[in-house]
């Protein structure tokens, strides 16, 4: 039973697809949320390929079943600013692989966007004069929702028996992707909760409660910041939608609080959840990761240095861009003085930003007008429509609006298909949520639009494959890549054999040469690696990483020049990757080069002040024999920076230790035995279970003649395992001799001559028959 607003009051005139059709393209959309991608790197391949078959299915229904069209739907299309601005908008973003280094990432990226205008036409034709169906839309939404919902919190369960509730919360990104786009693809799907619950009663009310609940509850235990803005701005503004429609009074203040209790509850139990968790950081309280909304953040820093480099990037190419897809090269120089190791943005984390960076100013502009205009026309239905039914469509697609827009600021959602949908959707009910015309006409030959819709999705449909295909083999290599290319699933010959036919690099912004390259030197073909390493590097030559694989194999073929030559080149192309500078300062030291171990450190400590680099620079200063007073002012400056340090405090002891016995052996023979033995107790005192320290300490009282105390260091020294010539144990038995106990000497004399020391048979036939 429903409400006093009716929305099956929209007639269906005028469309010659039937309902169920309607209803059962719908629910298959929202399907792409539960499909497997066990074998694929990510979910989004199999979600657009699922997506263009869909496209291609309705297409061919559409063909052989509904041979007229209501001309209403072509004039609506033909008049509508949206249709042609996201037309335009499209056609601009193919038209910038004139501009693109790398063509395959257009080819790629226009393709999606293909799909979702295809998506977008069939939506159209679908929904117009069908919009009575909206309640049913909304209960479908629901359906999705909750068994989204309810799998997520389900998985969570299992994970945190298995593992931490911290473990299990980090992990629930597995299936979508990553935590905000769980996050929004859960909370895109708010705004038809919130319809359905104000205008359902009896059980579909309560399911969507329910459904509310858990869907709330799953958005918070993400701990995504992005959403819970969205929540609060959709709830404010619906809340305001709410008192506006119905006024202000009691019975709608009761009919708010069923919306509103529902968060409520699910605020409480996620805090619950978190304070099990005993996180300080993310899983703390709704609360804390409201108050952690601010640019101070960590994680607001690093967008706020994404949107930097991607202004540069505009600045740069404020005309054509760099290309649709190409920000996640082309960005890569920006950063490597901000991310460290071979770690890159791939986003920008503001899809505004990204598309003006890849197709220029005014496709960006563009782009941006698109939401203004929903957002506009929309807010002036609310005002003037005199429809109760063309309001609570305006207000639905506001809050859509609101939600898209909020994920597109901070997060990727332009090419995430979960997202996409409801991008058609929102610009759809824009589209269609108009006046009934009085009467209707049709035109039979206009089938030609499904004839086109068909040819495109069986176009599209084929480079969703092959980008399916690519992300199999990709899984593969990633696999191989976890393993260390340790009984590699594939071999060089195999993957390049397997190459996609249109694709050049992986989500990571990889080559796939590379990788052919890395496969190849594993298996000691160096010809052939260098070979795929160079036809990466043409493609994508920001990471240092051929550079660094350059290196291995020059250095196992004995080539030293030229791998120092490719670790400097790898170093300086990511001044931030620890293990760039390690094997470039190994090499330098090999070299005796100790200024270029300076200057490299000097360059990384700049941008990545960590205490790694000042333990790698000191440990190959020593190696390179650098002046051991030069290397403790260098470490003390370290200590500087990080007090207290282990690994620093260790190195700066052993190089003390080490001055203290060279310092005391050269004492030996040069009678002032005191100043020697107080070198030896400094030693000590700044490490106290060095053996060669115990070892000379030793030798300076047998020296003495003072055999217990020297016996002690000796027994010591031998505790540690670190000598095994056989003389420690040789001394050990003339120590015991000299005190005149044999039984003991002959023991650690045979121990000596079991070691071969030349000394200890000698002892053994004076001493011990």
């Amino acid at each position: 039973m429903e409400k006093s607003i009716n929305l099956k009051s929209i007639l269906n005139k005028g469309s010659l697809v039937p309902n169920y059709i309607v209803l059962l393209f719908i629910g298959a959309i929202l399907l792409i949320d539960f499909l497997p991608h066990s074998k694929t790197i990510d979910i989004l391949y199999p979600q657009f390929l699922y997506l263009s078959i869909l496209n291609f299915v309705m297409s061919v229904y559409l063909y052989f079943n509904v041979k007229e069209i209501t001309i209403d739907i072509i004039s609506s299309i033909k008049r509508s600013y949206l249709f042609w601005a996201y037309f335009t908008f499209i056609i601009l973003c193919g038209l910038s692989v004139f501009a693109a280094k790398n063509t395959t990432l257009v080819i790629e990226k226009f393709i999606e966007l293909i799909i979702a205008f295809c998506l977008l036409i069939n939506l159209t034709i679908l929904l117009k004069n069908k919009l009575h169906l909206l309640p049913k839309i909304i209960l479908i939404i629901g359906i999705a929702a909750f068994f989204q919902s309810v799998l997520e919190l389900y998985y969570l369960k299992q994970k945190a028996n298995q593992t931490t509730i911290v473990t299990a919360l980090g992990l629930m990104a597995e299936r979508a992707g990553n935590i905000n786009i769980l996050a929004a693809s859960l909370m895109i799907k708010i705004p038809f909760l919130l319809i359905g619950i104000t205008h359902f009663l009896g059980l579909k009310r309560i399911f969507l409660l329910i459904t509310l609940l858990l869907a709330t509850t799953t958005i918070f235990l993400t701990g995504a910041r992005t959403a819970l803005v969205s929540i609060i701005l959709i709830y404010i503004l619906y809340v305001i939608y709410y008192f506006r429609t119905y006024s202000f009074n009691k019975s709608s203040f009761y009919s708010c609080l069923t919306f509103i209790i529902p968060v409520i509850f699910s605020i409480g139990i996620t805090n619950a959840i978190f304070k099990k968790s005993e996180n300080n950081d993310r899983y703390t309280s709704i609360n804390n990761r409201i108050k952690q909304i601010n640019t101070s953040d960590a994680s607001a820093n690093l967008r706020l240095l994404f949107w930097n480099n991607t202004l540069q990037l505009i600045e740069k190419h404020p005309i054509n861009g760099v290309g649709l897809g190409n920000y996640k090269v082309e960005s890569i120089p920006y950063e490597k003085t901000q991310m460290d190791d071979s770690t890159i943005s791939l986003h920008s984390h503001n899809d505004f930003l990204e598309i003006a960076s890849e197709t220029g100013i005014i496709n960006g502009l563009l782009y941006i007008s698109i939401f203004a205009f929903v957002f506009f026309v929309n807010a002036k239905r609310i005002v003037n429509a005199e429809d109760i039914e063309t309001k609570t469509i305006a207000i639905l697609v506001l809050m859509l609006t609101v939600v898209y827009v909020m994920d597109s600021l901070l997060n990727f959602p332009m090419f995430r298909p979960t997202m996409l949908i409801f991008l058609c959707l929102l610009l759809v009910l824009t589209l269609v949520n108009t006046p009934e015309i009085k009467s209707f006409e049709y035109h039979s030959s206009k089938n030609k639009i499904y004839l086109a819709l068909l040819l495109v999705s069986a176009v599209t449909s084929y480079f969703a494959f092959l980008g399916y295909k690519a992300s199999n083999l990709e899984y593969v290599i990633q696999k191989d890549n976890k393993n260390s290319f340790v009984n590699s699933v594939l071999t060089g010959d195999e993957l390049i054999k397997g190459l996609p036919k249109y694709k050049t690099t992986l989500s990571t912004a990889e080559s796939f040469y590379e990788y052919a390259g890395i496969y190849y030197m594993n298996e000691k073909k160096y010809n052939e690696a260098l070979k795929y390493l160079s036809k990466a590097n043409k493609i994508n030559p920001h990471f240092g990483r051929i550079d660094f694989y350059k290196m291995l194999i020059s250095n196992a073929k004995e080539n030293r020049d030229s791998a120092y030559i490719y670790a400097k080149e790898a170093f300086y192309l990511r001044p931030r990757n620890l293990n760039f500078f390690k094997m470039s300062a190994q090499f330098a030291r090999a070299k005796k080069d100790t200024q270029e171990i300076l200057k490299e450190h000097k360059l990384i400590t700049q941008y990545r002040k960590i205490p790694q680099a000042w333990q790698i620079a000191a440990e190959e200063l020593q190696k390179a024999n650098y002046d051991s007073n030069k290397i403790l002012n260098f470490i003390d400056l370290g200590l500087k920076e990080f007090p207290g340090d282990s690994i620093l405090t260790k190195q700066k002891n052993d190089i003390l230790v080490s001055n203290y016995i060279k310092e005391g052996r050269a004492l030996v023979d040069k009678d002032n035995s005191d100043k020697e033995l107080s070198f030896y107790m400094k030693a000590l005192k700044l490490d106290p279970q060095n053996a060669d320290i115990m070892q000379n300490m030793a030798f300076y009282y047998y020296n003495k003649a003072n055999y217990q105390q020297s016996l002690s260091y000796f027994l010591g020294a031998l505790k540690y395992k670190k000598f095994n010539s056989g003389r420690t144990e040789f001394f050990i038995g003339n120590c015991y001799l000299k005190l005149n106990d044999k039984e003991n000497a002959c023991q650690y004399f045979n121990l000596s001559n079991s070691k071969n020391f030349p000394d200890a048979k000698q002892q053994i036939v004076q001493n011990c028959k």
